[in-house]
């Protein structure tokens, strides 16, 4: 049966005492088998939750309070991803510097087992192989590295967008990586030739340097469960493109961030406001040419609305855990919502 709600589950806050500004949850990852979910934050460290902890109330909120870990030397954890297997941590930060941290049932090791300068500016992007083997980076330099995963030593560098590198996802099968940038392309790499397979243009570019997603080109891109659909968010606009061909099939005004769920057809996408859609992909069809050839403009995003949820202004960050069960949404005041999908 396809999910038919979703309800909250219970909020994540941290509060180690530091006198600061709220850590803006600009990503989050779901350990694949440990109840445990990480977020890259504007923090030089990453948040963990426990979430079988119990809930405290601390300044009249009621949350499950997290630990900072897995520090840079400066500015923000910028991205991270969590290996297939559960054991190991990857994050990238501002200081250009790309960690792998081995995790012990879902706790990460107090000292990085690899560390890098990955890029000539932030480190962006960073998604592990279906496989665990390889790890695939994004940068503020405009680069796109693939690295072996298990020393972080240097398979590949490629060239292909001419702006900074948003966001990186492997298709599930693993024959291919998507990657999405400020220059508003959307690339799809061969996984074994290392060369771009298709390229397709999402929307504007701009020459910022990468703060502001409202502005950006492509912010965020993800595929579907069985890889047969790629959606990209950005620039105010949502757009879900056949993964094969290149051909736009739906759009949608949520903005900024996109993710599918894994084992069923729902697609969560927003920023300030969140909608989660139960979609119908048979109703996805390509738009169609005018007599001129060129191409008008795809439907809209055909299906059930299952929640629209309210996060506050730039808020960013969200993901399904591994088993479709969870969705986890980052705030920009330091707090990540945990939502139940039923």
């Amino acid at each position: 049966m396809p999910p038919t709600k979703l309800t909250k589950l219970k909020t994540l806050s941290i509060d180690d005492g530091a006198k600061r500004g709220p850590l803006t949850m600009a990503q989050v990852r779901f350990h694949p088998t440990e109840r445990v979910l990480f977020a890259a934050c504007a923090d030089r460290r990453v948040a963990v939750w426990n979430l079988d902890a119990k809930e405290t109330t601390v300044k009249n909120l009621t949350a499950v309070p997290g630990a900072l870990a897995c520090a840079h030397a400066a500015g923000w954890v910028r991205c991270l991803d969590v290996s297939p297997n559960g054991k190991w941590l990857a994050t990238g930060g501002s200081d250009r510097r790309l960690k792998l941290w081995a995790l012990d049932g879902g706790k990460p090791a107090d000292k990085p087992a690899r560390d890098i300068e990955a890029h000539a500016g932030w480190v962006e992007a960073v998604a592990f192989s279906p496989d665990g083997a390889l790890v695939v980076t994004g940068g503020a330099d405009t680069a796109v590295k693939v690295w072996n995963a298990t020393d972080l030593t240097l398979v590949k560098a490629l060239t292909g967008h001419t702006g900074f590198v948003r966001d990186a996802v492997w298709l599930p099968d693993g024959s291919a990586f998507v990657t999405g940038a400020e220059d508003g392309k959307v690339l799809v790499w061969n996984a074994k030739t290392l060369a771009v397979a298709r390229a397709i243009t999402f929307g504007g570019a701009n020459e910022q340097f990468g703060q502001n997603p409202a502005l950006s080109g492509v912010h965020r891109v993800h595929v579907s469960r069985d890889g047969k659909l790629l959606a990209a968010a950005g620039g105010k606009a949502l757009a879900v493109f056949d993964a094969a061909t290149g051909a736009p099939l739906a759009e949608d005004k949520s903005d900024a961030q996109v993710c599918f769920a894994p084992h069923a057809d729902v697609l969560a996408a927003g920023s300030n406001s969140v909608r989660v859609v139960a979609f119908d992909a048979p109703k996805f069809v390509p738009a169609k040419a005018d007599k001129s050839g060129k191409l008008g403009s795809p439907g809209p995003l055909a299906g059930k609305e299952l929640a629209q949820i309210k996060l506050g202004d730039f808020s960013l960050g969200m993901r399904f855990s591994a088993d479709g069960k969870l969705l986890g949404l980052g705030r920009a005041d330091g707090k990540v919502e945990v939502w139940e999908v039923a």
